[in-house]
């Protein structure tokens, strides 16, 4: 059988290029920005907690990297207690995609797409070797006039698309091979990422033994590196406040308790780490009726009727996270119409902030966690990050909830 390139030379050549491209990738692979990959962890981790729509587009190989990244977040981060990524391609939908290249030009085929389905604080990621992909650069326009943030995978000098982007995930090559290579390469680190840190939360949730590491290493992927839109906080000081919180409430857990004696001290140990003046902790019946609970006003442990609680759950904030199976953060509690406005909220007449995430069980909303704070704007995406971390903790632990 006669090989191609049979010849001595030849033979070398090839094996010189070989080498040659191996190394060149390894010498881009350490000039990868690591802070960048951070923030765009963090982003993607804050859309799946917040709900938010991700939008990931391409063209050629780049198309097929975007809809690899789709189906990575949409299929192999689910885990139970959590919530999935809303996860769209839009490369993927050939009808739409062609209807609008053959009747309204090529470069309107994503900006088009997003006019109908983009709504502010979604996540839109655009890839584009050159960064001068012109339906890229429309579509990413739209996205910042809508207020989305906007993350580009870029290579070669980054093109226009670098500057109108939030996070530009900027891979140092001109070499479209290796562009290319090491956009998917990204692309399997950051789901990756996203996957094993939660799956190490949920793990450790059963494993009390594990959780501190584990908390420590959720703690520090939740944690922005220098994103300008994220207030920046005391690192050290936040992650040994988080161990110190899953270590006390591990120890509540463990003991004989009734419901709602457990849910009390849990109650008072989140309110007491996360500064919370107020809260409640909710948990519910198959018909999605309360059956227990447990509310502190300003410190002092509140009796509730039915009704009361009932109508928590049928008009407040609690009611918004069960309909909608998605964590609240509320700055200003009177600005916002999701907030049950109670007696003492006009007695006082005073603003405060609110932060509210469901208990789940098997894709079934078993509860709400709500905490409020005195002061207008006091919680922040970690601590959604936080108290999320919290609420599966103890969806998974205690059999009792759910």
């Amino acid at each position: 059988m006669r090989r191609f390139g049979n010849g001595v030379g030849f033979r070398r050549r090839q094996m010189q290029s070989i080498r040659s491209y191996i190394s060149e990738l390894k010498q881009t692979l350490d000039n990868l920005p690591l802070e960048k990959i951070d923030q765009v962890i963090t982003v993607l981790h804050e859309a799946r907690l917040r709900g938010r729509q991700i939008f990931i587009m391409g063209n050629g190989g780049s198309a097929s990297t975007a809809s690899h990244m789709v189906c990575d977040l949409g299929k192999n981060t689910r885990q139970t207690g959590w919530p999935n990524f809303k996860v769209i391609g839009l490369a993927d939908n050939m009808a739409i995609f062609s209807a609008y290249a053959n009747d309204e030009g090529y470069e309107n085929v994503f900006a088009n797409q997003l006019e109908s389905l983009l709504n502010p604080e979604d996540v839109v990621i655009g890839i584009s070797t050159s960064g001068n992909s012109p339906n890229v650069l429309k579509a990413m326009q739209l996205a910042r006039q809508r207020g989305a943030t906007t993350i580009a995978f870029t290579g070669f000098d980054g093109g226009r698309l670098a500057s109108m982007v939030d996070i530009n995930l900027h891979v140092p090559s001109s070499t479209i091979e290796q562009v290319e290579d090491i956009h998917l390469m990204l692309e399997h680190l950051i789901t990756k990422i996203l996957r094993e840190d939660v799956k190490e939360v949920t793990t450790s949730a059963r494993l009390t033994g594990l959780f501190p590491q584990s908390i420590r290493r959720f703690q520090e992927s939740v944690q922005p590196a220098s994103n300008p839109r994220l207030p920046r906080v005391n690192r050290q000081e936040q992650r040994r406040q988080s161990l110190e919180l899953f270590s006390a409430i591990s120890r509540e857990l463990s003991l004989e308790l009734n419901l709602r004696e457990l849910l009390r001290r849990i109650l008072h140990l989140t309110l007491e780490n996360m500064e919370a003046t107020s809260g409640s902790i909710l948990v519910l019946g198959e018909s999605g009726q309360v059956v227990e609970a447990a509310m502190v006003y300003n410190g002092t442990y509140q009796n509730h009727s039915p009704q009361q609680l009932a109508e928590v759950v049928e008009r407040g904030l609690a009611g918004w996270v069960v309909e909608n199976k998605q964590a609240a953060l509320i700055p200003n509690t009177r600005e916002d119409p999701r907030w049950l406005a109670r007696a003492w909220d006009h007695e006082n007449n005073t603003a405060r902030s609110a932060i509210s995430v469901p208990l789940m069980n098997n894709d079934r909303v078993v509860g709400v966690l709500t905490l409020v704070n005195s002061k207008v704007g006091k919680f922040t995406e970690q601590d959604v990050s936080l108290l999320t971390a919290i609420a599966v903790f103890i969806s998974l632990v205690n059999d009792t909830v759910g």
